[in-house]
């Protein structure tokens, strides 16, 4: 095999300091390689790296739901990006805990932050009415994945520490969709 016929398989990841290079060529190794991507992902000390990620991906996620709903949805950036936010870092601290309960292996929160955010990737496409479904799946699979990668934990046990937040969130979106469908305005 010649030089031009190699293919770099080099795993990039996001940083901070330099988002224009990393956050495209990050997207591309979670997308084309997604378990090397989470066997071999940094250990992270602070917040900072998964939170601008996951920032990036809130903005592109706004911005991509806008022609499928309306301007306002621009208007609610600041809302939609804290209550997305302050949500991951709750799963972040209950998949802390769940991998030591379920899983026997130890995950800090920053590091649980750091796989929620990238497994949050595949949400930037959630706005496009189908296109969520599928997004949203992805993202489940990405951080199961993550989980059995990052954490080497079993496959099931990775499942038990996901399904308590999966159903959670159908219980809220179900009530959600309830009232809503039984809201009358006298």
């Amino acid at each position: 095999m010649n030089d031009t016929a190699t293919e770099s398989t080099e795993i990039t990841y996001f940083q901070s300091n330099r988002p224009a290079q990393t956050f495209l060529a990050a997207l591309k190794s979670l997308l084309t390689q997604p378990r090397e991507f989470f066997a071999g992902a940094p250990f992270a000390v602070f917040y900072g790296n998964s939170l601008f990620f996951a920032s990036i991906i809130i903005f592109i996620l706004t911005f991509v739901a806008v022609p499928f709903y309306s301007l306002g949805m621009l208007f609610m950036l600041p809302f939609t990006w804290g209550c997305i936010l302050i949500g991951m870092w709750m799963l972040a601290a209950y998949i802390s805990w769940g991998v030591k309960a379920f899983g026997g292996a130890r995950l800090t929160p920053a590091n649980a932050f750091q796989l929620s955010a990238y497994a949050f990737a595949p949400m930037m496409f959630v706005g496009l009415s189908w296109g969520g479904t599928v997004a949203f799946l992805w993202s489940m699979y990405l951080l199961w994945l993550g989980l059995v990668s990052h954490c080497r934990i079993s496959g099931g046990r990775a499942v038990a520490v996901i399904i308590v937040p999966l159903i959670i969130v159908a219980m809220i979106g179900g009530a959600m969709m309830f009232a809503l469908g039984h809201l009358k305005i006298s």
